[in-house]
């Protein structure tokens, strides 16, 4: 007679796989986006255009400023018709410096809104603007010359870059990322091929170190982007998107073609730099102009420098553009006083994008560019909201644990309530708050009071807590009897 043999695992398997399963259902997923409520109409761009200009240092060519060497001579400025024609109907920000004056870590410090971020930081989940994008269903495109570090790469959904960083020889590259998932339409990436295959006549039209080769080096980055814009336009004008543009000459040039050579292709990138803007207005898309860090020089007619420390001081190495025009744009502060860090750049590309700011390791802020503001609101699962106005609810919504208010006015003083039953007395949570920017409100169930004060606990959190341990139990014993057999 056969006798059925039960493997000592068989029953214990189900039972992980239950408690599994129980974990889950008590700790559901993050919801992707927000249930937005638009209590006022606003104009939100379909993405943003971020043109980082490699070593572009602001005093070379805002108006109020006057670059000095280090010997404290003063230095030439650059002639930028274009660059001040964009400024002119833009928001621009006086005195925005960046915390780190080298390549890497100024990209990082755009792109996590961190002042003290280095390439590893942008590699964290959620640690970056283009994990924040994702979340809320946008695309990364970028186009790196220099700044095109691994983990900068990675966020992308689809880059081309220079392998090399070369003037004279560029060896441009195409890469995807795990983001993609087949998203990229085939258009953009057949767009991306042509300009990589193109990139070494354009380049190769001028003698090597002529300020033209640099010239065209950079306009090679700048069209590329363009071609990126058009491409998108025509076969996925609903999807949003974000472009990163590096054109990375301008540093070059300030290492080895002197302060001359440094202000004749700024110049050149002002010359190349209209038709990009003029694509961003076309498109209902956030134009953004910025760099890394800037550049100084030891005197004039020197190779200059914005690492070591003699530069690295230096109003010239640390100040920054940072020009931004967008569809709900702040019109009435064309030119922002006061001083800011190149940290605030990243959460205020949210705060234009109506995206919330869930940047993980921020210590910026938004500079607050628009012409309204929007209240974020976490609560717990399956809440009711209402935001409420001197008295008067002027905004609700209901069945979601995220919600994102736009379109509010702004330095006005709102009550946001919470709960599962708004109407009743028990079990609502409130909080009032001055919105002078983009503000996130965050309710826990721990905070929810009953009519005596008492404070609910969270009965999912124990439960979760006794799955957890369950489920260790339950896999120690498995490895056990296996060890055992």
């Amino acid at each position: 007679m056969n006798q059925k043999i039960s493997h000592p695992t068989s029953t214990i398997i189900p039972l992980l796989i239950l408690a599994a399963f129980l974990l889950i259902s008590f700790f559901p997923t993050t919801a992707i986006a927000s249930t937005i409520v638009e209590v006022n109409p606003v104009n939100t761009p379909d993405g943003a255009v971020i043109l980082i200009i490699d070593g572009l240092g602001s005093p070379y060519i805002y108006p109020e400023l006057i670059p000095h060497a280090i010997d404290k001579t003063a230095l030439s400025k650059a002639v930028v018709y274009n660059i001040s024609q964009i400024a002119q109907n833009s928001v621009r920000v006086v005195d925005i410096r960046a915390p780190q004056t080298y390549t890497e870590a100024g990209h990082s410090v755009l792109v996590t809104g961190n002042s003290g971020a280095d390439g590893e930081m942008v590699g964290y989940s959620g640690a970056n603007i283009y994990d924040i994008a994702h979340d809320n269903g946008y695309l990364a495109l970028a186009v790196l010359q220099k700044g095109d570090f691994y983990n900068m790469r990675a966020e992308q959904d689809i880059v081309v870059y220079d392998e090399t960083n070369s003037i004279n020889n560029p060896t441009i590259k195409i890469s995807t990322s795990e983001h993609s998932g087949g998203n990229v339409p085939r258009n953009v990436v057949e767009a991306m091929e042509m300009r990589a295959v193109g990139a070494y006549d354009y380049v190769n039209r001028y003698p090597e170190s002529s300020g033209e080769r640099y010239d065209a080096y950079n306009r090679w980055a700048i069209d590329t982007g363009s071609d990126i814009i058009k491409s998108m336009s025509e076969s996925a004008p609903e999807q949003k998107y974000i472009l990163t543009i590096n054109a990375g000459a301008i540093d070059s040039s300030g290492h080895y073609r002197r302060n001359g050579g440094y202000i004749e292709n700024i110049e050149g990138i002002d010359a190349a730099i209209l038709p990009l803007y003029e694509l961003c207005i076309e498109n209902n898309l956030a134009f953004i102009f910025t760099a890394d860090h800037g550049m100084a020089f030891a005197a004039d007619d020197v190779s200059g420098g914005h690492q070591a420390k003699k530069y690295a001081v230096t109003s010239e190495a640390q100040m920054i553009p940072f020009i931004v025009h967008t569809p709900n744009l702040k019109i009435e502060a064309e030119v922002i006083s006061g001083k800011f860090g190149q940290e605030d750049i990243a959460p205020t590309i949210l705060s234009i994008l109506n995206i919330p700011n869930g940047l993980r390791f921020t210590d910026g802020s938004d500079i607050g560019l628009k012409d309204y503001v929007n209240i974020n609101v976490d609560a717990p699962a399956s809440s009711s909201v209402e935001l409420v106005r001197d008295g008067v609810t002027i905004a609700s919504a209901s069945d979601d644990d995220e919600y994102l208010f736009v379109g509010l006015e702004s330095g006005v003083n709102y009550t946001v309530r919470a709960g599962s039953a708004l109407g009743a007395q028990n079990g609502i949570m409130e909080q009032e708050v001055l919105a002078d920017s983009d503000i996130i409100i965050e309710f826990t169930a721990q905070a929810v009071t009953s009519g005596n004060g008492e404070v609910f606990q969270n009965m999912r959190h124990l439960i979760g807590g006794v799955l957890i341990v369950l489920i260790n139990v339950i896999g120690l014993v498995v490895i056990v009897r296996i060890f055992k057999e």
